[in-house]
């Protein structure tokens, strides 16, 4: 028997396992069903306008990235240069350049993208 995460456990482990349950073997992956509406729609092209991340937001933009089959989500952000959060060193551009989300500085750099695609 290994070590459970409460006493609970370790009691409830100590009748199950000798009969053949297994203690934590696998995780397995859940989803919290949520809406998204996105502020501006080009198309395809879905525009989200931040000024700066709250938290969880982050982790929801990929979500909503991750679960968009043909369509795109995309950033106009007021303030590229901010910091995603208080003390971190990348910024709101950077996070979108690493999870590969498209974002501009601007109204028209946006324009310009939509009209090309």
């Amino acid at each position: 028997m290994s070590s459970k995460r409460s006493g609970f456990e370790d009691r409830l482990g100590s009748v199950l396992e000798p009969a053949g349950f297994l203690y934590e073997p696998f995780k397995t992956e859940y989803v919290i069903p949520h809406k998204y509406t996105p502020d501006f729609v080009h198309g395809d092209i879905l525009v989200e306008a931040k000024g700066w991340f709250r938290p969880g937001d982050r982790q929801k933009y990929k979500a909503i990235r991750d679960s968009l089959g043909s369509q795109e989500l995309v950033f106009v952000l007021q303030y590229p240069l901010k910091r995603v959060q208080k003390g971190a060193k990348l910024t709101m551009g950077g996070w979108c350049d690493k999870e590969d989300i498209v974002w501009f500085a601007t109204p028209e750099e946006l324009i310009d993208y939509a009209n090309a695609k």
